[in-house]
């Protein structure tokens, strides 16, 4: 499965409140986009790809921002303004602070992860390095990390957290994520989720130089991630295709 295009106008927003540096309130805009790919499994119409959606809805009831996607999407397919939408897939880092008062919050996301759930039929993830699971989740969630799952004629792998000191949060060694990584790369797989990416020196996009030079001789996947914003949606490397979902939200379709 390839993506062939990505439209460049979202087909949908969603303003949101974000914590910002110096405990200021950040006023953001989530956009949407339609991506198309060359085949997709009868079992799917369409999928959902998005992570880094770390706010807060504004006004109102002050949920989680996923928890309010979740909300706007089903209610977009309920119309038939979108097509079917027969899985979700989440990148990590679904937190925010309900006052928005800090940059970088860990906190339980269960209630983003359930919303999903609740609206469609199956949500395949990997925490971000601010992700707690705290409370139960719905049996049609799949948390991936080193493994893979088959769902709707798709194998999807991935890799939870990030490099870094195991004494924090969703954090791995750089010799336990590389192994977790080489597991998720095999040559069956459709789909691969991480939530730390690779970086594309030649965009100036950053991220882990360590995993593009892993995906320039390994894999021929679909790379979904986050982390890092990328401008820039989409790159290849190696044989990979590599789609930054850093603060988007990506609808699949043929």
């Amino acid at each position: 499965m390839k993506i062939i295009d990505i439209e460049e106008m979202p087909f949908h927003e969603i303003r949101y409140l974000s914590s910002g540096p110096k405990s200021q309130v950040r006023k953001c805009l989530l956009p949407f986009y339609k991506a198309k790919v060359d085949s997709m499994p009868e079992a799917i119409n369409s999928f959902i790809a998005a992570s880094d959606m770390q706010g807060r809805e504004k006004g109102g009831k002050g949920r989680l921002l996923g928890e309010q996607v979740a909300e706007e999407l089903k209610l977009m397919q309920d119309l038939g303004d979108i097509a079917p939408i027969e899985m979700v897939l989440l990148a990590g880092d679904l937190y925010d602070y309900p006052d928005c008062r800090k940059l970088g919050g860990t906190g339980d996301v269960t209630s983003v992860w359930n919303s999903f759930a609740e609206a469609f039929p199956m949500v395949v993830g990997v925490h971000g390095n601010h992700d707690m699971i705290q409370g139960e989740l719905f049996s049609n969630t799949r948390i991936l990390d080193g493994n893979s799952v088959r769902e709707s004629g798709l194998q999807i792998s991935g890799v939870s957290g990030i490099i870094g000191k195991l004494s924090r949060n969703q954090r791995k060694s750089e010799t336990d994520f590389m192994n977790h990584l080489s597991k998720s790369l095999t040559k069956n797989i459709d789909i691969c989720l991480l939530h730390e990416g690779p970086d594309y020196p030649d965009w100036n996009c950053r991220g882990n130089p360590d995993i593009r030079e892993w995906l320039e001789v390994d894999g021929e996947s679909l790379v979904i991630f986050g982390h890092c914003h990328w401008k820039e949606h989409l790159a290849e490397i190696g044989k990979n295709q590599v789609l930054n979902v850093d603060a988007k939200v990506f609808l699949f379709s043929t």
